[in-house]
């Protein structure tokens, strides 16, 4: 949760402070297939409590290469706050589509299904 403060309080902001941060659903290799886990890059910050459009196809998305998407998250992504998604994807497995909600004021974490 700290990391995730930590992150909305340096964007470059015009307006009110983020209220919540959302994070989206990426498939992970495993050594058992494929694996379904949260992305370790914040997908949208919003200034108010409506979830914004995450649906891709309302929003970009860049298609990259398993080997190119580990070096991305191995050299941008907070290590600390990777390991906490990836915990709480192995204790509460998300599914396809889910969103997960970091409320910044209450610091409560919410899973939504759409």
């Amino acid at each position: 949760m700290s990391r995730v403060k930590a992150f909305a309080a340096g964007q470059p902001w015009d307006g009110r402070p983020a209220v919540a941060a959302y994070f989206t659903t990426t498939e992970r290799r495993a050594a058992d297939g494929m694996r379904l886990g949260w992305s370790p890059f914040v997908a949208a910050l919003s200034d108010t409590e409506a979830i914004p459009d995450l649906r891709p196809t309302r929003t970009t998305v860049t298609t990259v290469p398993v080997g190119e998407a580990a070096l991305a998250e191995e050299v941008f992504a907070d290590p600390e706050l990777t390991a906490a998604l990836n915990r709480l994807a192995v204790l509460d497995p998300p599914d396809h589509g889910d969103i997960l909600r970091v409320h910044l004021p209450t610091r409560a974490v919410t899973r939504i299904s759409t």
